[in-house]
């Protein structure tokens, strides 16, 4: 009787062992196919990790919409995963669609990959850059023109402005080292290369324009005469501070300024705004031109280009009679 008795509890053991592997089994595999194989997101998605953030917060933050229950389990999985193999970090993520929990917690316990674009747009003046900087970093920081030029760079969440700065003005050294054996840098300075840049920029609607301004800038320098850009006097009223919301009248033309070029002769000290590469590129191309003079003919949206002063005034005259 006893041994029945036994015979009973030991088979019952044995079936409660069997179920508990079985639990076991497929408990790991819900584990392994939550952790390594289940898709956590079907779109893709831009996620912040904060410094200091616990991991429960990272949890809500990258799938708020799942259970509870399984928080819990990626919960457990990403302190295994800090302690044993690499820590979580802090910063901006990019995660791609169709991707599961376990390559989730790989992307994140890296460096941020995914950058941000910080965009200065070629005419840009000292209003509009720091408008934007203090949107962007929320900091009132000032560059001058002739430190950086304008393009699209790249940086990280949790940069500040100065290692971006510091990246741009390197951007700016390797730039103009690359054109040393330009033949107009070895006639100008590379400060004086960007003054014209910018007047060029300032002015030019298009490639064509601004070709074909640059080409006239350079022959009224080679020729010693005035440039007589408006976009000068221009900034000798604003000094890139704001925009100027009025025409150009005639007593402005005589402003005593030194960036004013209806006043000095040569070129204003310093650039009037950031100027791009490309228009870099076309100031350094060196286009040749016998043109000396233009002004915009706003019917038609173009420069319309002389190369004398009598021809000049009378396309000035043709068109101010026809507005």
């Amino acid at each position: 009787m006893e041994e029945q008795i036994l015979q009973l509890y030991l088979n019952l053991l044995i079936k409660l062992f069997k179920f508990f592997i079985i639990i076991i089994g497929l408990f790991s595999f819900y584990l392994i196919h939550t952790i390594f194989h289940k898709t956590i997101l079907e779109n893709e998605r831009i996620v912040i990790v904060d410094k200091g953030s616990n991991l429960s917060l990272i949890i809500d933050n990258i799938m708020p919409y799942e259970s509870e229950f399984n928080k819990k389990i990626y919960y457990f999985y990403l302190i295994f995963y800090d302690h044993y193999f690499k820590s979580i970090k802090y910063g901006e993520y990019q995660l791609k669609s169709s991707i599961n929990f376990h390559e989730i917690t790989k992307i994140i316990s890296n460096k941020s990959n995914y950058y941000r674009n910080f965009t200065i747009i070629g005419g840009w003046q000292q209003y509009q850059i720091k408008q934007y900087i203090f949107e962007e970093f929320k900091k009132d920081y000032q560059i001058d023109y002739n430190l950086i030029l304008a393009d699209t760079y790249n940086y990280f969440l949790n940069d500040d402005f100065l290692k971006l700065k510091n990246l741009m003005k390197k951007y700016k050294e390797n730039y103009f080292e690359n054109k040393n054996n330009n033949i107009l840098l070895k006639k100008y300075s590379q400060k004086e290369i960007l003054i014209i840049a910018s007047l060029v920029e300032k002015e030019g609607k298009t490639d064509k324009d601004k070709r074909l301004i640059s080409s006239v800038i350079l022959n009224r320098l080679d020729k010693k005469m005035k440039l007589e850009i408006d976009a000068t006097t221009i900034y000798a009223i604003t000094k890139g501070k704001y925009k100027l919301e009025r025409k150009l009248n005639y007593s402005d033309l005589k402003i005593v300024d030194e960036y004013n070029t209806y006043y000095i002769k040569g070129l204003p000290p310093n650039p009037i705004c950031f100027v791009s590469r490309k228009t870099i590129e076309i100031v350094l191309e060196n286009y040749k031109s016998d043109y000396l003079f233009y002004f915009y003919n706003e019917k038609i949206g173009e420069h319309i280009f002389t190369k004398t002063f009598d021809e000049h005034k009378k396309k000035l005259r043709e068109y101010r009679t026809s507005e």
